[in-house]
């Protein structure tokens, strides 16, 4: 069976060569970037098996239509690659407030605002997979790049708690607060640990 694929940043990079690589391998897709004519040529080489959608990973709005399309379109979505991101280089005293506030919102919240988009088509599939892509300056930071590096940064802490949420949601529902800790109940698993997970690649 076909898995369909949503991937953010399809226009180039890692994005792009991934988005090349899905329908090749007969699997759906919806590339999604912010200007969907640099993906014209892809969807015209595999009109049945990708759908374009423009986006703009800050709007949550736009991300949860992208995920809607996914599953309107293909009827589910199996793997989200959250890839979109840039790097503004520039020493932190001379990286305005605006400046340093937009790289934080489209290389973190890009990755929150689809993510928690998916999260309940795959809870209700009860399969799937995250992929984020971080950064080696998640680790050891780079001169030059402080709003880039605290992005990864966060990007890396998000998905290592929310893969532990997910693996302890797999046996029950996680609880809100103390009151619901508290309870003995079982609820019926909303995933597995082996078919719905999250994970980070460093570039």
């Amino acid at each position: 069976m076909p898995k369909t694929w949503l991937i953010t940043g399809s226009a180039s990079g890692i994005g792009r060569s991934t988005a090349e690589l899905v329908p090749s391998r007969g699997d759906n897709l919806v590339a999604t970037a912010r200007n969907v004519s640099r993906l014209s040529e892809l969807k015209q080489r595999y009109p049945e098996n990708v759908a374009l959608v423009e986006l703009d990973v800050t709007d949550m709005k736009a991300a949860q239509n992208a995920v809607d399309t996914a599953v309107r379109t293909f009827g589910r979505l199996d793997v989200l690659l959250n890839n979109a991101g840039y790097a503004h280089l520039a020493p932190f005293e001379q990286t305005s407030e605006a400046d340093f506030k937009a790289e934080i919102d489209t290389n973190f919240y890009g990755v929150v605002n689809l993510t928690r988009a998916a999260l309940p088509v795959m809870r209700r599939q009860k399969s799937g997979h995250i992929i984020n892509i971080s950064s080696s300056s998640a680790r050891f930071g780079s001169p030059g790049a402080t709003a880039y590096a605290a992005a990864k940064w966060a990007v890396s802490g998000f998905t290592a708690s929310l893969a532990k949420e997910v693996l302890l949601s797999a046996s029950r529902p996680l609880p809100s607060n103390r009151a619901a800790s508290a309870r003995t109940g079982r609820g019926l698993p909303v995933a597995t640990p082996r078919h719905c997970s999250t994970s980070t690649i460093r570039q």
